[in-house]
């Protein structure tokens, strides 16, 4: 409850404001004072107009403030990935696999001379188009689920997809040489090779376990076998079973 002595003190803050008012309220009546509190009107509406303005270069400043801000943000983010980036640069980078060209030098046109249709020849047999296992991307191998993957690291299985192309390309290198120029051990491959297709196979490029330890430096053991679930997680290679062999076809 309060005193006598605040009651009073509001009474007379009260009375004092009226007081104010009766004042004024006499000064505009008063005719010599009218052009001043004119002026003084006006005075007061120029520096109300200028607050608003002031307001709202502020309000415009703190928005591209905060979009300085978002930007440095994310130039200061794009600058660390890039570093990140420089400082891992991969040892093997994805590449595309070479198409193989059916066209013959001999056709290309001459300025304004339109090759013409040759006779038929004799039908040539076209070269084997051999595939190759493309490299593990970074972002394929951090999907890899980490049971698959064990210790082994990126580097270590896209040095394994060389040795496996350098593998494919020594035996299609020989399934594509003409057979009157084989010796009988390259023959013996060779027959081998072809015995070793099927209905699944037929125009893939494949290899098995003996490619590996007749191409390649690789140990045919557990943790190369680990590698081949992991290229058919990430869908490289797929298996044909079939007269106690496995064939590794490339995808």
């Amino acid at each position: 409850m309060a005193s006598l002595e605040d009651v009073s003190l509001q009474l007379n803050d009260k009375i004092a404001s009226i007081k104010r008012l009766f004042h004024l309220k006499s000064i505009g009546n008063d005719p010599s004072l009218t052009t001043i509190l004119q002026k003084i009107g006006l005075e007061l509406a120029n520096i109300q107009n200028n607050l608003d303005t002031f307001q709202a270069r502020i309000q415009l400043q703190q928005t591209e403030m905060k979009s300085l801000k978002d930007l440095k943000n994310s130039v200061q983010k794009n600058s660390e990935v890039a570093h990140h980036l420089l400082e891992n640069i991969p040892a093997h980078l994805p590449r595309k696999t070479a198409q193989s060209s059916t066209a013959d030098p001999k056709d290309e046109k001459v300025a304004g001379n339109p090759v013409q249709p040759e006779p038929a020849k004799k039908s040539v047999k076209s070269k084997y188009f051999v595939r190759e296992i493309e490299y593990l991307l970074m972002e394929e191998f951090n999907h890899v689920p980490g049971y698959m993957k064990g210790r082994m690291t990126y580097d270590q299985i896209n040095a394994v997809i060389d040795e496996l192309n350098t593998a494919v390309k020594a035996k299609y290198k020989i399934l594509n040489q003409p057979l009157k120029s084989m010796s009988n051990i390259t023959r013996n491959q060779y027959n081998t090779f072809k015995e070793q297709e099927t209905k699944e196979t037929k125009g893939q490029c494949f290899f098995v376990e003996a490619d590996i330890k007749d191409f390649t430096r690789l140990k045919v053991d557990k943790k190369l076998n680990g590698i081949f679930n992991i290229l058919r997680h990430c869908h490289r290679i797929r298996e044909v079973r079939g007269n106690h062999l496995v064939r590794y076809v490339l995808l």
